[in-house]
């Protein structure tokens, strides 16, 4: 079988047959754990969330919300940030108790805000692979046993 990219413009040299069966395995890989790519403070190492969380920590909140899956205007909820926060560090696998997401979030909300848009930015949500693998269909062997007849409706009921 030939792999193609998608974005390739050669073509498929092969097709899947009827009756062969195929296997397809998808396998997602993330960079996850350790802990935060950016310390709380560092808000001036990405210039554009800075100016964005600094002048509009809501704007960017909500942005956040968005990227996240969750509705635009989820921030706007009490105890979102909190969420948002504690479930972007159990996606990528952040040491971390939601003690310390709270102190981030209550005492330096921006910032918090601004660590957070960095760490979504840094590490990409999935790689995703697709391996395909195809196998021939299995056999269909039976033995059939000769040396004496099936046994009849009738001897089973005597």
């Amino acid at each position: 079988m030939c792999c193609v990219s998608r974005n390739s413009v050669e073509p498929v040299m092969t097709q899947p047959t009827p009756g062969s069966a195929a296997l397809s395995s998808v396998s997602a890989v993330v960079h996850t754990g350790g802990h935060w790519s950016t310390g709380l403070f560092d808000v001036c190492s990405d210039k554009r969330i800075c100016v964005c969380g600094l002048l509009c920590s809501l704007c960017l909140e909500c942005s956040i919300a968005s990227r996240y899956g969750e509705c635009f205007c989820f921030p706007l909820l009490l105890g979102s940030t909190l969420a948002l926060r504690v479930g972007t560090r159990e996606r990528y696998k952040i040491h971390g108790t939601i003690c310390e997401d709270w102190m981030a979030i209550h005492c330096c909300w921006p910032f918090a805000v601004c660590q957070v848009a960095r760490e979504m930015r840094r590490r990409p949500v999935f790689q995703v692979y697709e391996i395909n693998t195809s196998s021939p269909p299995p056999s269909r062997s039976m033995k059939i046993n000769t040396s004496s007849p099936p046994p009849s409706v009738k001897d089973a009921l005597v």
